[in-house]
This record gives structure tokens, sequence and C-alpha cells, in this order.
């Protein structure tokens, strides 16, 4: 069974280094990224301490583990999708409060009334 403790150390592992990996590139948020950090720490350890102790179930074992790898890439690649977005957002957000502050600016030094403004004087 020492399968199944290897394979979940080593799917800790390669979770980890993906997630610095996407970190350092600036493809995970803060908060994703330390989230994934800590579940595939959270799978290391449960692969050392980890005791399995039924032989029959072996190979349905490294089955459901294949299948929780592939699941696991699959959610890895989301959270990049969902992070980048977030941040496109952050600075998009950023651009319009720079565009309408200057906007204001503009408005401010040439006079111009905005249209409503006239009767509310």
């Amino acid at each position: 069974m020492y399968v199944l403790k290897i394979s979940c150390i080593l799917i800790g592992v390669v979770l980890l280094m993906l997630d610095i990996n996407a970190y350092v590139r600036q493809k995970l948020t803060d908060e994703i990224g330390l989230s994934v950090g800590g579940f595939s720490i959270f799978l290391i350890i449960m692969g050392i301490i980890l005791h399995f102790r039924n032989q029959d179930t072996n190979v349905v074992m490294v089955l459901i583990m294949i299948c929780f790898c592939f699941l696991l890439l699959i959610i890895f690649s989301l959270c990049t999708a969902v992070s980048v977005l977030i941040m496109k957002n952050r600075e998009l957000a950023m651009q319009v409060s720079l565009l309408n502050q200057e906007n204001e600016r503009v408005i401010h030094e040439t006079g111009i009334v905005p249209y409503g403004e006239e009767t509310r004087k």
C-alpha cells in the first residue's frame, strides 16, 4: 500500500510546485494561491501520516487516486483562469476610476456645466 502513500505525497508536491509557479508568474491571486498551497501541504501531510490496511481495495484506490489527480488539475486550471479574470477586473476598475477623475478635471477646467445642472442653480 505504499503506492497510495507515495502517490498522495507526489500529487501534493506537484500541486505545490504548480501553485508556486503560477503565483510567481502572477496567474494566481493571493487568496487562491494560499488556499491551493495549503491544500497541497495537507495532501503531503496526509500521505505521510495515512495508513492503509485493507489490501483488497488496492486497485480501486489507485483508480480513485488517478481520478482525484485529474480532478485536481482541472480545478487548478479553473482557479488560474478565475484569478487572471479577477486581476484584469481590478486593473479595469482602476483605469475607469482614473478616466473619471480625468474627465472631472477637464470639465472643471473648461467650465462646462453638465446637462441637468443648469436647472439646479
